[in-house]
């Protein structure tokens, strides 16, 4: 692992439908094909829950609006795929309310969001992530929803 000289804050969302399903998508980021949860990288003078909704209406073309709770922070530190020498600070965030699946699009207009998809909460679902805290956090998800 290089060096890290800086932090980089991001939040992602945990969106569940009625259906027991879980919001995924696939996207480009900078040429690389990512299988991930929505969400992304915190602005400065923002809060985790405005970059999480500020992130969420960037994403989607229709969405509904969401009550959130921390859910997850990975205890180790991660480097960033990219930039090996940020470190990332990563927020994972469960919404309180469920949501129809038809409520939820994603956008048009950017090329490198590719697709939604609802992903059953399975444990064997987990390797469809690309990456390590998002399969961290959907498991804790499956381990949370097993035991209810």
């Amino acid at each position: 692992m290089e060096k890290m000289i800086k932090f980089n804050a991001r939040c992602y969302a945990l969106i569940i439908s009625n259906q027991g399903r879980l919001l995924v998508m696939k996207e480009l980021w900078q040429g690389v094909s990512l299988q991930k949860l929505p969400g992304g990288g915190l602005e400065l003078g923002e809060g985790l829950i405005e970059c999480l909704d500020r992130e969420i209406k960037e994403e989607f073309k229709l969405w509904s609006p969401l009550d959130w709770s921390h859910f997850y922070i990975p205890t180790h530190a991660f480097s960033s795929r990219f930039k090996p020498n940020e470190q990332l600070l990563l927020n994972y965030f469960i919404a309180s309310n469920l949501v129809n699946e038809e409520d939820w699009a994603i956008i048009d207009h950017d090329p490198n969001l590719i697709e939604m998809i609802w992903l059953p909460l399975e444990a064997k679902q987990a390797s469809w992530f690309s990456l390590e805290s998002d399969r961290a956090a959907f498991l804790k998800l499956v381990r949370l929803k097993t035991q209810s």
